[in-house]
């Protein structure tokens, strides 16, 4: 085994003492530098090697086979010369740079190694992650992060496209302030910077936004984003996004990181779709195909699960179940293509209607049922004899002929304390709004009649 001194403990004597540290043929046996803590001290620490002042005490220590100077300095070297060196081999000046040079390309080249092994094993794990998630902001948040983290990038966001509406929004974002994603929506500007991206195969870069009029839109100016690379998210050919690293000052984004971006996009724009078409294939399950409305299991399922959250916090619930007024006659008169046209227009209008949280659901034939948390009897009854008018006021100005409906409001707990029964009084007074005459609404039966024209 070679043993081996390094004289100078700066930059180069670390960066030899880095790549020889591994090396089974050869012994560092020891580092000379008249520096009180020279560079290379915590890694000799760490490597148990010891520092010398003198040259003359570490040939006292061990016998050298090899002293590499890398101090660059000619009197170090005559002073080496001049020492009884026995069979010693001296490496200094222009051989001891060249060795140098050496170890340095051979060490810039490991670091790339094990960065790509980095990049790849984290690529590895973010697709683990992609295929693990089921909802759509958990895929968005990772491929975010991920890329920031690939990139040591500050910020970054990513945008979906809407192909039914052709709209673009935020699907994810870090670094930013809140008003940065706040109700953003929108189209894509022929012409525009969105409209560059997404035709491009390739990442856009702008490293410098004091020359490129790209970034001179008032929300990248109000970040104060300086440079960003956008990479379009493309899947078999369709646009799913964008993905967007951005850094606060001007920078050059290099070739590696543009590459592994790149190879990044290809996964995320896999996983988007994947979700999107398992978000599709979901609703279809638990939606109406002709309506759009939730289908009867899903309103069953809903029911059960409000009722409970309504007991567990002492809440009112109310149910409203609508009948369209001589469908059946209709249908007869007009056909089914008219009859089905009138089902998804009454739709239309429950929906329209309706709040955020309440779930409207074709519930057989020509009935629906409106499940309305957070409300008491008066108010469900208020909001169907609404709808009454609104429904009679529509349809009865088209091309249907005039159509109605008939309604019958229940709640909990004043009418039933659970699901059942619930469904049981809303049918009850469902059928008395019809004995009574149709196009009316009737509550329980502790309400008899409700007229609030």
């Amino acid at each position: 085994m070679a043993k081996i001194a390094i004289i100078g403990g700066g930059k180069g004597g670390t960066a030899i003492l880095d790549m020889l540290k591994d090396d089974k043929s050869v012994e560092v046996v020891g580092i000379v530098d008249r520096k009180p803590k020279p560079q290379i001290a915590a890694l000799a620490d760490k490597l148990n090697i010891p520092i010398f002042k003198d040259y003359k005490n570490i040939l006292e220590e061990s016998e050298i086979d090899l002293i590499i100077n890398v101090t660059g300095s000619k009197k170090v070297e005559t002073e080496l010369q001049a020492l009884n060196l026995n069979d010693a081999e001296i490496i200094g000046g222009l051989s001891a740079k060249f060795v140098w040079d050496l170890v340095e390309q051979k060490r810039q080249l490991r670091l790339a190694t094990e960065k790509r092994l980095d990049e790849h094993q984290a690529l590895y794990d973010l697709g683990i992650q992609l295929t693990q998630s089921h909802k759509m902001q958990d895929v968005f948040k990772a491929i975010v992060y991920k890329a920031l983290e690939l990139t040591k990038s500050p910020a970054g966001s990513l945008v979906v496209y809407d192909e039914a509406s052709g709209e673009m929004y935020f699907g994810a974002a870090k670094g930013f302030s809140s008003r940065f994603v706040k109700d953003q929506v929108w189209r894509i500007r022929k012409g525009g910077l969105t409209s560059l991206i997404l035709n491009s195969d390739e990442p856009v870069v702008v490293s410098d936004a004091t020359t490129n009029d790209s970034l001179n839109n008032p929300l990248f100016v109000k970040e104060k984003i300086k440079s960003l690379v956008a990479v379009p998210l493309k899947a078999e050919g369709k646009i799913q996004g964008i993905l967007y690293i951005d850094d606060f000052k001007a920078r050059y984004f290099d070739q590696g990181e543009l590459s592994i971006l790149s190879l990044l996009s290809n996964m995320a724009a896999l996983a988007i779709q994947r979700v999107k078409l398992m978000e599709v294939t979901k609703q279809m399950a638990i939606t109406d195909e002709l309506t759009r409305l939730y289908n009867l299991r899903h309103f069953l399922n809903r029911l059960d699960e409000e009722i409970r959250r309504a007991k567990r916090y002492g809440r009112p619930l109310s149910m409203v179940m609508i009948d369209i007024d001589y469908f059946k006659k209709y249908n007869d008169t007009f056909g089914h293509q008219k009859g089905n046209k009138l089902l998804k227009k009454v739709a239309l209008i429950f929906e329209k209607e309706s709040r955020l949280g309440d779930i409207v659901a074709r519930y057989g034939g020509e009935e629906f049922c409106i499940i309305m948390p957070e409300t008491a009897s008066a108010k469900a009854a208020s909001f169907a004899e609404r709808i009454r008018k609104k429904v009679e006021g529509t349809l009865c100005k088209e091309e249907f002929g005039c159509v109605t409906i008939s309604a019958g409001a229940a709640s909990y707990p004043h009418d039933a304390d659970n699901a059942a029964a619930l469904l049981e009084k809303a049918d009850e007074a469902l059928y008395q709004a019809k004995k009574d005459g149709r196009n009316c609404v009737r509550a329980s039966k502790r309400v008899k009649q409700v007229n609030l024209s």
